[in-house]
Order: C-alpha cells, then structure tokens, then sequence
C-alpha cells in the first residue's frame, strides 16, 4: 500500500509540516519503519523514533521533525487512517453448505457461511454477515450491516440493531440462571423472555448474553463488550457503556449512559449504576453507586476518592501500631 503524507493529513483533517513523503504503510512504535506513517501520542513516543528520518509522523504538538502531521487527537487519527487503508473485506452470497430455513428473509449483499444455520422467520437485512458455523435461532431479526463471526449462538427470538459486531464463541439469549429453591428441589424458571441489542454494539469473544425471564435484556446503543463477559438475566446496559473483560453482572443491573466497568468487576444482582460512572479493576459492587463518580478497591466498592485517603492511613498502620 502506498500514499503520500499530504493525502494523510487530508484525510484526518490535520497539517502537514515538511517533507510530503511517499509512505508505504503504518508502523508501530514497538517495531518503526522507515517510509511508514507513525503515530506518537506523547512526546516520549517521538523520542523512540526521532532517528527515521524517512517517516511521517502523527502527533499532537509540533516537534523537529523532517515530515509530521498535526492533529488534535493522535488516536482518534489512527482510527481514521485504519479504517480508510486496511477496510475490512467481506465476502457476499449464500454457501450450498449452510442451512436456510426457506421462511428465512435474507436481504442484499448477505453473507452465509459453510455450515451456518439461519432459523424459521429469521429475518438478515441488507449487508449482514454469518460466518461459518454460526447459528441464529428461530424468529430471530439481525439488522443492516452487522457481522456475526464464526461459531457465535443466537438463541431464538434474538433481537440484534445495525453495525453490530459479535466475535466468535459469543453466546446470545442462552437461559437466565433462575430457580426456585423448595424441600422438594431445585425448580427451573422456564425464561420466555429474549436479548435485545441495539445498534453500533460489539461483543468480545466468549463472551454470553442471558435472554430475560419474562421481558428483554438489553445491551444499549454504541456499548462495547469485551471478550469473557458474563451479562446475566434481564440486564438493562445503557447506550455508550464500556464493559472490559472478565466482567460480571448479576441478574436485572441496570447501568446509564457511559459507563465504564473495568477488568473483573463484579455487580451484584439488581444493583443500578448511574451515568457516566467509572468502576476500577477487580471492585465488587454490591449496592447502586450514585451517577458521576469514580469507584474502585474490592469488596464493597465506594467512591474512588474516598478510598485513596483510606489507603493512605492502610500505608501506615504499622506505625500507628507501634505508637
């Protein structure tokens, strides 16, 4: 692949500064190449590699450099770029080795792959994509655009928005982990309910969606699921949450708009997490947490500020137990 530095920084809206080099691709800074584009979030990024001489570089101050391009956000330029030069390619058409119920509505430009299987009144709008081995159950809707990578489950009755990405071994509307406890056993609560996502969402590998008892679970617009994630029945997520891997919600948590839960948290059932909250790595949080805030440390989880002067007298009890 080959451009020119110029075309770049057209392309991400930035100014150029130097030389308008031929560039014959991206390089990252843990393995630079010269005549490649590189993008250097911090000044201590353009010192590692000041010595290519035969580069562009992506930041956002001016340095000394022979050739750079100034944007005001380096990585939201990288994304730019990426998409532009290195567009995913999907193929079109239906594999003579995929089962397609002849009730099943498929639109233009769908992909189903070798040994996919696509339900009764399933319905894939325009652009969809199934990858081989993946399975959409009955009465299930898929919308435009949305790619389903190879060997995902979508239980019946699914519903799914447009540009949703769902990565392999993903697992949607499987039965909520409910039951009734009596002398006589363990009764199972038969869940009628189902998953609903909404659109622009993207789901990690391995990771599982439980369908509701009686209504929805929801995972809201432009939320992005990482891989080993467990969202358990009649969840509610809301739009723009950021949910890392390892996460795990309880039955009916409802959270707002922008959430941040990092790596290994762990909400209780039935706790509801207000807007624009963030959750630090391995928190357990067992009661709701008030909108705005920044939570962390483990079991329970309270407000971010709160702990740190906690930690601070943690640091020094030896010497209060010596006094």
């Amino acid at each position: 692949m080959r451009f020119n530095s110029k075309d770049i920084a057209d392309l991400v809206d930035g100014l150029l500064f130097g030389e308008n080099l031929e560039l014959e691709g991206v390089s990252s800074l843990e393995n630079p190449k010269e005549r490649t584009l590189i993008f250097c979030p911090s000044e201590k990024d353009v010192e590692r590699v000041k010595d290519l001489k035969s580069t562009t570089l992506v930041v956002s101050k001016p340095v000394e450099h022979p050739s750079y391009i100034l944007v005001k956000d380096t990585k939201l330029a990288l994304a730019i770029v990426l998409e532009k030069l290195y567009p995913e390619d999907h193929p079109t058409g239906i594999s003579e080795k995929a089962h397609v119920e002849s009730s099943a509505v498929l639109g233009e430009d769908v992909y189903v792959g070798p040994f996919a299987y696509i339900g009764k009144n399933v319905v894939l709008e325009r652009g969809v994509k199934v990858y081989p081995f993946s399975y959409i159950g009955d009465h299930s809707f898929v919308g435009e655009n949305t790619v389903i990578f190879s060997g995902v489950h979508i239980y019946p009755r699914t519903v799914i928005g447009k540009n949703v990405r769902i990565h392999s071994g993903a697992v949607i509307g499987a039965d909520g982990f409910g039951y009734h406890i009596t002398k006589e056993g363990i009764i199972k609560l038969n869940h009628i309910g189902n998953v609903v996502i909404e659109d622009n969402v993207e789901i990690g590998a391995n990771t599982t969606i439980d369908r509701a008892l009686l209504d929805s679970t929801v995972v809201g617009r432009e939320t992005k699921i990482d891989n080993l994630v467990m969202v358990a029945h009649n969840c509610r997520l809301g739009g723009r949450n950021i949910i890392l891997g390892q996460v795990g919600l309880a039955g009916s948590v409802k959270t707002g708009r922008n959430v941040i839960l990092a790596a290994q948290v762990g909400v209780a059932d039935h706790v509801s997490i207000g807007d624009n909250v963030q959750v630090a790595a391995k928190s357990g949080v067992s009661k709701n947490l008030e909108p705005n805030k920044t939570y962390g440390a483990n079991l329970p989880a309270i407000e971010w500020s709160r702990w740190k002067r906690i930690y601070v007298y943690l640091l020094k009890l030896p010497e209060l137990f010596k006094k």
